[in-house]
């Protein structure tokens, strides 16, 4: 069993059971391999969950740039909109994006400074690429208060997914965005 299968078992337990609730044996048990195999390449929990996350956060900035580079010839308003849409539907497929959020949100007191320092590595990207955004865009507001604006309704729509349901999320981004978007024009 290669290190990236376990990882990928170890993102399903943490999501399914929480850190406190994840346990090492059922790590290894679910990946075939031994207890002590697994202790070989991640000595603790906190180790193997600290891998993981860190990488979430890498590949959660790569898709953030990519997306706001693939999208940059459309229209603002769609470039964002859909971005918010695509946002939700990562939370809701891929485990990884599921375990950045919900980490970000409910954070164990063992890894809290930790998930903390990467998690606003991934705000510090989306920041950046947004301020881009809407300094190459005309609006009534200058590119960091667009900025914020959008990136605290983000947040407002993640506990959406985190805490209520997918039906949630969708009826507050069109409350929200429309509110949003009048804002700032």
């Amino acid at each position: 069993m290669s290190k990236e299968q376990i990882k990928k078992v170890a993102i399903k337990h943490f999501n399914q059971f929480g850190f406190d609730g994840t346990k090492m044996a059922q790590i290894a048990e679910e990946a075939g391999i031994r207890k002590q195999s697994l202790s070989y390449h991640y000595p603790t929990k906190k180790v193997l969950l600290m891998e993981v996350y860190k990488e979430v956060i890498e590949e959660e900035c790569a898709f953030v740039r990519h997306y706001f580079e693939e999208h940059k010839e459309e229209p603002l308003e769609k470039q964002l909109y859909d971005f918010i849409t695509e946002h939700k539907n990562r939370f809701l497929t891929e485990p990884n994006v599921t375990l950045m959020y919900s980490l970000s949100f409910i954070t164990p007191l063992e890894v809290h400074d930790f998930v903390l320092s990467q998690f606003r590595m991934y705000l510090t990207a989306l920041k950046e690429v947004l301020r881009l955004c809407f300094t190459q865009h005309k609006s009534r507001l200058s590119p960091e208060e667009c900025t914020i604006a959008f990136v605290t309704m983000l947040d407002g729509l993640d506990i959406q997914l985190v805490y209520e349901t997918r039906l949630a999320y969708e009826r507050a981004q069109k409350i929200t965005w429309d509110i949003y978007w009048r804002g700032i024009q």
